[in-house]
C-alpha cells in the first residue's frame, strides 16, 4: 500500500478511465476533488486499485474507489476501504460514508447500478441510510427570466462578493462550491433590475463537467420563475460546451425540475454509513 501525491494524478486518471469509462472523469476533476480539498489517495503497490478519502469534522468520506477489472475479487477493494477507514479513524472520525463529501464530491452516494461496489461495502459493514437522485434535462431547455430580473455571468469582483454574501446568508454550506463555480466562470447570478438585489444563483461544472449545482433562489422569491430561468441559462452554457443533456446533481425538489424542464431521474445513489469503533 502506498499514498499517491498530487503529481500522480495522471495515474489515477488512467485507472479511473479503465474502471469507470462511462464517468469520463478528467484529471482536473480528480485533482479538484481528491487532492485540492485536503484529501488522501491510497493505492496498491502496482497502481491497479486506489481509494480517495476526506474528512468533514468527525465524519470520513470515501470519495472514490477504483479497482482495475483484471485484479477484481483479489481483496484489493476491501484492503483499500480498510486503509481509508484507518486514516479517517486516526483523524478523529467516528463514522465513514461513501460518496457525499459536500461541498466537493464526485457522486452523492453509491450508484445502485454498481452491484459489486454495493456488495463490497455491505460485506465491509456499511448499512443503508437512504438514497439520493440525479436528474437530467436536455440542454435545449430555454425560458426567459421574469420581468425585472436580469441574469448575468459572475465575472466582476462586485458580483462575486454579492453572490458570496447571498449564499453565506441563506445557504452557507454551498459557499465553497459557489466560489469554485465563480473561478470556473460557471456561476450565473440573478438580480432584481431596479435594486440590484441578488435573487438567486446557479453554478455548473463545479465538480463534474456538465453537472448542474449548486443552485438556489431567494426563498422570498420562489415561484416567480427565477429558478427556471437560471437553469435555462446554465443549459445554454452547457449546450455551447457540447453537452446534449444537463445532469442536475444531488436533487432536492424533484417536482420543480420535472415540471420546469421536463427533467427525469437519471441516476439513483444509495447512501451508506459505518460506525468507526
Amino acid at each position: 500500500m502506498q499514498q499517491w501525491a498530487r503529481d500522480q494524478a495522471d495515474r489515477l486518471t488512467v485507472l479511473v478511465g479503465d474502471c469507470l469509462p462511462g464517468e469520463q472523469l478528467t484529471e482536473d476533476e480528480l485533482v479538484g476533488c481528491c487532492w485540492d480539498d485536503a484529501g488522501v489517495v491510497f493505492a496498491v503497490d502496482d497502481g491497479s486499485a486506489a481509494v480517495a478519502a476526506v474528512t468533514r469534522g468527525d465524519v470520513g468520506f470515501i470519495r472514490l474507489l477504483a479497482v482495475a477489472p483484471h485484479v477484481r475479487r483479489l481483496g484489493h477493494g476491501r484492503d483499500l476501504v480498510a486503509a481509508a477507514e484507518a486514516w479517517a479513524r486516526d483523524a478523529g472520525c467516528r463514522t465513514m460514508v461513501p460518496g457525499p463529501s459536500a461541498p466537493f464530491y464526485l457522486w452523492p452516494g453509491v450508484d445502485v447500478q454498481w452491484t459489486a461496489a454495493l456488495a463490497l461495502f455491505e460485506a465491509a459493514g456499511y448499512q443503508p441510510s437512504g438514497a439520493e437522485l440525479n436528474m437530467s434535462c436536455p440542454t435545449s431547455y430555454r425560458t426567459e427570466p421574469p420581468a425585472g430580473v436580469v441574469i448575468d455571468r459572475v465575472i466582476e469582483d462586485a458580483d462575486a462578493a454579492a453572490a458570496a454574501e447571498f449564499c453565506a446568508a441563506a445557504f452557507p454550506h454551498w459557499v465553497p462550491e459557489l466560489e469554485r463555480g465563480i473561478e470556473h466562470a460557471a456561476c450565473l447570478l440573478a438580480r432584481v433590475g431596479d435594486t440590484g438585489e441578488v435573487a438567486g444563483f446557479c453554478c455548473h461544472s463545479v465538480n463534474r463537467a456538465g453537472w448542474v449545482g449548486p443552485m438556489a433562489t431567494d426563498p422570498r422569491r420562489q415561484g416567480q420563475g427565477i429558478g427556471a430561468a437560471l437553469l435555462a441559462a446554465a443549459c445554454k452554457d452547457l449546450r455551447a460546451a457540447g453537452h446534449a443533456d444537463a445532469e442536475i446533481a444531488w436533487v432536492g425538489p424533484v417536482g420543480f425540475y420535472a415540471k420546469t424542464a421536463g427533467a427525469t431521474v437519471s441516476r439513483v445513489f444509495r447512501t451508506l454509513v459505518k460506525p468507526l469503533a
